[in-house]
């Protein structure tokens, strides 16, 4: 057992890296190790990845928690984005105040577009010179492990599958009539979402019933970004607004299908959550969605391309067999591939890894 200090942003921010640290927690490696959290979300208008007065003052505010907070430590795990560069000049000092109190400390990146802006000799430089204090980074999907790994060296990079918890998150007993598209995430055109709501006008359009269901709130843009899908949103989705924790699993089990029309992701939790919860899936082909999402289990379509989104989202409306088919196979690949107990596994190897000096 180690004792591991977990950083990251928790409730009431919402997202992938709260949920990740919320099942971490929660989970079997709360089991195995004795974790103390330090909760770096922030109250206020978000200025994500913005050099702002605000996010340098609680950027030394939270290296210094660190620092405090690492003494006796054995592990500091951080949880960050890692792109664009604010947040990783942010994610080194936080590294840097764990290692100046002697702990391992471990990266763990979420962010999907690490791939598009980790691309230049100077966003490597910067990359490199943040991640000095780090023993190992983690990334969560393919294409981020292969950039990672070009800019910090294959032997510092790890790749570590999200999961789901497979038991909370299970299917629901109705279909809906007509049935229901859910989507969950940040209301942000960068998400999809006016992609998935012109998708819903054309299907209906084609004669297509069926409910729009929109769970998310303010991006960490601002609520500025959020405006352009509010009013699209008007007259065609139901804003049903964000969703404590607790209440997540019945969101899923009260859709009939899951749709993900990102523009970026890396392994979305989103996903891995509706397939659990039994959900035909219909995603953007963007990070390791394809991987997730086979052709068992819904469709997988191309950004920014409302109406291959509407054809895929179609044959599983007007199909209440097949819906039910996709469903059942994408319950059975979140069990067998996908569960948090094998992600918390994973994450044990690493701990012991980097306690005893292992670099890879």
């Amino acid at each position: 057992m180690s004792k591991v200090l977990l950083v990251g942003k928790g409730y009431p921010d919402r997202g992938g890296i709260p949920t990740f640290l919320n099942t971490l927690r929660e989970g079997e490696l709360g089991e195995l190790h004795e974790i103390t959290f330090l909760n770096v979300a922030h109250s206020g208008t978000p200025e994500g990845g913005e050099v702002t007065a605000g996010n340098i003052g609680r950027t030394l505010r939270d290296a210094v928690n660190v620092f405090r907070m690492a003494k006796g430590q054995d592990i500091v795990h951080i949880h960050s984005a890692l792109a664009p560069a604010v947040t990783v000049g942010r994610a080194g000092l936080l590294a840097l105040g764990g290692r100046l109190r002697g702990a391992a400390v471990i990266i763990h990146a979420h962010g999907g577009n690490i791939e598009t802006w980790l691309t230049t000799r100077r966003t490597r430089t910067l990359m490199r010179l943040a991640m000095l204090p780090a023993s190992r980074v983690v990334a969560v999907w393919s294409a981020g492990e292969r950039t990672l790994a070009g800019a910090l060296g294959r032997r510092r990079v790890s790749l570590i599958d999200n999961g789901v918890d497979t038991e909370r998150f299970v299917p629901g007993e109705v279909d809906h009539h007509p049935p229901r598209v859910l989507y969950v995430g940040l209301l942000t055109p960068r998400k999809g979402v006016l992609d998935l709501i012109e998708a819903s006008r054309l299907l209906r359009g084609d004669g297509v019933e069926h409910e729009l269901l929109l769970v998310g709130g303010v991006p960490d843009e601002g609520p500025e970004a959020a405006e352009p899908v509010l009013a699209a949103a008007e007259g065609v989705a139901r804003l049903l607004g964000t969703r404590p924790p607790e209440e997540m699993p019945a969101a899923y089990a009260d859709a009939d299908v899951f749709c993900l029309p990102s523009w970026w992701e890396a392994m979305p939790l989103s996903v891995l959550e509706a397939m659990s919860a039994g959900l035909a899936v219909v995603a953007s082909d963007v990070g390791d969605v394809s991987r997730l999402v086979t052709p068992e289990c819904g469709a997988v379509v191309p950004v920014k391309d409302p109406q291959q989104l509407a054809d895929a989202l179609r044959e599983l409306l007007v199909d209440q067999g097949l819906r039910r088919r996709c469903g059942e196979a994408s319950r059975r690949r979140a069990i067998a591939a996908f569960s948090s107990t094998a992600t918390a596994h994973a994450i044990d190897r690493l701990f012991h890894d980097v306690r005893h000096g292992d670099p890879a």
